[in-house]
């Protein structure tokens, strides 16, 4: 039988351009060359540790077993926040121990951590402000070639936790913030789209900044260009969109801004 393919996933506040990335590359690369490299971005918002979270979030369930994702938004790089890798659903998470990685798990409750501590598993001089080259990258190799986990580190019982992508549920309602600005100015919300099943989806409104949006559509091409709508998307959140436009440079909105859904059906909350 085949061998299972090395994949391993980079998310990074770094940039597309400049040296950053493909230093971290050609380190992994240099120890596993027959690793495939997946980007999933590196458009992160600078220290943006919260945005990474949700953005690898998305992500992680369409990769097999055994992929390694590396997540290095770092704004504690060269202090003492400690370097970490998590084993959780059957796959790799490594990255600095400032709540990244297991806020994009959810909380997931059967995550094993490790404090990376071995000086073996890292290059022999260690910059002081790129980590993501110099400890990560290395360490993601190790993980990629199967090498033991025990030698890394003891296992990490208090590692940080970052508060829950959660909206807040109203009387009414729920009142939740934008995550995440994708390229296509689409505004992605922390509201579950399943959590408005159970009422017409006509019966909501949508409100983000002074504009109010009455009801929730099913896709874009339901409306004409330039309609501003709400609408379930594909990873499953209540987004904010411009059909064929941009909703963030229309509305001046972007990750933190609140959404308030309202639902006009008596007793919504009554299932």
């Amino acid at each position: 039988m085949a061998s299972r393919p090395r994949i391993l996933t980079l998310t990074t506040d770094f940039g597309a351009d400049g040296p950053y990335v493909a230093a971290m590359k050609g380190v992994i690369l240099g120890h596993v060359p027959d690793a495939r490299l997946v980007d999933v971005s590196h458009a992160i918002e600078p220290q943006n540790v919260r945005e990474a979270a949700f953005v690898l979030s998305s992500i992680i369930d369409d990769f097999p077993r055994g992929t390694v994702h590396l997540a290095v938004v770092d704004p504690g790089v060269g202090t003492s926040r400690r370097a970490l890798v998590v084993s959780a659903r059957e796959q790799w998470f490594i990255g600095p121990d400032n709540g990244l990685v297991p806020l994009a798990l959810r909380e997931d409750e059967t995550l094993d951590a490790r404090v990376l501590v071995n000086p073996t598993i890292r290059r022999p001089r260690v910059s002081a402000t790129f980590h993501g080259r110099d400890v990560f990258a290395p360490v993601a190799a190790y993980v990629l070639r199967g090498g033991p986990i025990t030698e890394l580190g003891p296992r990490a019982h208090d590692i940080v936790r970052l508060p829950a992508f959660t909206a807040r549920q109203e009387e009414r309602g729920l009142l939740g913030q934008v995550l995440f600005r994708d390229r296509f100015g689409n505004l992605i919300t922390n509201v579950p789209a399943a959590s408005l099943v159970g009422k017409p989806l006509d019966s909501w409104t949508l409100s983000i900044g002074d504009e109010s949006i009455a009801g929730i559509s099913r896709t874009y091409g339901d409306h004409r260009p330039g309609t501003l709508i709400a609408l379930g998307g594909s990873g499953g959140m209540i987004e904010v969109a411009v059909v064929q436009g941009d909703a963030a440079t229309r509305l001046g909105a972007g990750p933190g801004a609140e959404v308030r859904l309202v639902s006009h059906s008596k007793g919504w909350m009554d299932g």
